[in-house]
């Protein structure tokens, strides 16, 4: 267990927040009213995700980090190249394919908002190129700027009914972070200081796993447990006004996509059924 587990994350406030790539290739939102979420996409991955209008952003991005030993560190949306294509024409929502620029690794997910709940989802593949799948670490992501703000908002991991989580509010608005496989480990710091990106980036494994950061710009990062799904999980990011409706948001959408016998077109549907 990490010495600092259950304590405060050092480098209040973090870095001056600033907002993602305006190079957008995507954007996507469920073909009903039951949604109320929005996202884009760039350089292979999500970057704003919208919720519960078009013009509130609650993400800055969110994207995988990727590392094999002692020596090597990638991030999905600088070391990568990426192919992209809607899963059908005219349905907002995506199948990104984004292969290691040194050929060690290759992400494939289909990105989209669950028809039934405030959930951004993603359905990930991660295959190694280079090795075995024993040999490499893969970290998530999300830089929360809920309500439009990067500045001021709470950050902490905790769980839902006993199921991993990372959470974030400020001003009404909350966010919960969930992946289908229990997250190994889970930190919450300050952007450019004691974020997770900076603690992989230089350790290449999370070693600081800080319990909380408040009132700053916060970055949450959890690692998939890759041999326990074996490369295949999926990734919540649920939305709500307090953290346990964000909570039961990300958790429900979780045990509806893992009972899906398949994603196509239109995503899944209820009861766990592949809608055609």
């Amino acid at each position: 267990m990490s010495e600092t587990r259950d304590r405060s994350a050092p480098g209040w406030p973090g870095i001056e927040p600033r907002w993602t790539s305006s190079a957008k290739t995507g954007m996507g939102t469920a073909l009903n009213l039951h949604s109320q979420v929005w996202f884009t996409l760039s350089h292979g991955i999500v970057d704003e995700v919208y919720f519960p209008r078009v013009d509130n952003a609650c993400t800055r991005d969110h994207g995988l980090l990727v590392t094999c030993g002692g020596a090597f560190f990638s991030e999905e949306k600088r070391h990568t190249q990426c192919e992209m294509h809607p899963l059908a024409q005219g349905i907002p929502a995506y199948r990104l394919v984004n292969t290691c620029c040194e050929r060690r690794y290759r992400i494939t997910k289909r990105v989209l908002t669950d028809p039934y709940r405030n959930v951004l989802l993603e359905k990930i593949h991660f295959e190694p190129l280079d090795g075995k799948l024993a040999d490499y670490s893969l970290f998530a992501l999300l830089a929360p700027h809920l309500a439009n703000c990067g500045f001021h908002n709470n950050g902490w991991t905790g769980a839902y009914k006993g199921f991993p989580m990372l959470f974030a509010e400020r001003d009404g608005y909350a966010l919960a972070f969930a992946c289908s496989f229990a997250w190994q480990k889970m930190s919450v710091g300050f952007v450019g200081i004691s974020d997770g990106w900076q603690d992989v980036s230089k350790n290449f494994q999370l070693t600081s796993e800080y319990s909380e950061a408040r009132d700053g710009n916060i970055a949450l990062t959890g690692e998939v447990d890759l041999a326990g799904c074996g490369g295949d999980f999926l990734l919540a990011i649920g939305f709500g006004g307090i953290w346990s409706e964000a909570g039961q948001q990300a958790r429900s959408s979780l045990l509806d996509g893992s009972r899906a016998p398949s994603w196509n077109t239109h995503g899944f549907g209820r009861n766990g059924k592949a809608r055609s």
